[in-house]
């Protein structure tokens, strides 16, 4: 089963969750020796209130280190012994370009994947000057009613990998521009929780048909959209360092035109 086909099997988690919480949990032990944060859709949710969170079925990490499958399987050890203690069954996989532990709950079967990239020492030293900026501006964030904190990577540095793929999939796909709105949303509660019931019909639809990779990519292009325009909204960007992430990520000026075709509809202060 591919990495793709097996995470849409589970419906999508939001922080709130006690899977969700107990896998940041396990995780966060590890802080102490190895130099991690957490990147992806439970990173975003990290800065946003209960009501704005768009549901997701992984947790995405990242290492500032190389990694090898047999690396992560020795890293990951204790994760797994701390998740099976509460109750979970864990199971690690290898990806095409990461190392995953699927954790399942026992009794209802729902899981998620935990997820590390690869890295070659040779692909890691191409990035290891951005990974290590990442990792210094990253945040401390709490687990809600636990004393347990978990590393996570700054709103600027969430946003601009995510407008990247966004242009890069609709400079790919010209036929995503029909999912773009016409115009910047409002973020009213009604709009908010329509825009998530959208995205979570659309995950529906990915997750009866797994191997339709034009759902997945419609999903993902959706999902990032609403990502990079929550995150302006509530948390908001230092432009200083925006600026700064974006001139390490070169692919955002590579088409004006469809760059600024997403910054519309994304940031409120783009007119």
């Amino acid at each position: 089963m591919t990495r793709q086909v097996k995470k849409l099997a589970f419906n999508p988690k939001i922080l709130d969750e006690e899977i969700v919480k107990d896998s940041l949990e396990s995780v966060s032990q590890l802080e102490e020796k190895e130099p991690i944060y957490l990147l992806g859709g439970i990173a975003v949710q990290s800065y946003l209130p209960t009501s704005c969170r768009r549901p997701t079925s992984d947790i995405d990490y990242t290492l500032v280190r190389p990694l090898s499958y047999p690396d992560f399987r020795e890293m990951m050890a204790p994760v797994a012994e701390f998740l099976r203690d509460k109750g979970y069954s864990t199971e690690t996989k290898k990806g095409s370009r990461a190392s995953l532990l699927y954790v399942v709950n026992s009794e209802s079967k729902e899981g998620l994947a935990i997820e590390f990239p690869r890295r070659s020492n040779e692909s890691f030293q191409k990035r290891k000057s951005m990974l290590e900026r990442e990792l210094n501006n990253s945040r401390k964030k709490i687990i809600e009613e636990r004393k347990i904190s978990y590393r996570v990577a700054c709103p600027e540095d969430l946003v601009v990998p995510k407008l990247v793929r966004s242009i890069n999939s609709l400079g790919r796909n010209p036929d995503l521009e029909k999912l773009i709105p016409d115009k910047l949303e409002g973020l009213s509660y009604e709009d908010v929780e329509r825009a998530i019931g959208k995205i979570n019909a659309r995950r529906q639809e990915a997750m009866i048909s797994p191997g339709d990779i034009k759902l997945a990519e419609e999903l993902r292009f959706v999902s990032d959209l609403y990502d990079v325009r929550i995150l302006a909204e509530i948390p908001g960007f230092n432009e200083k360092y925006l600026l700064e992430v974006e001139n390490e990520w070169r692919d955002i000026n590579k088409n004006p035109e469809l760059r600024d075709r997403i910054f519309s509809v994304t940031f409120p202060s783009i007119e």
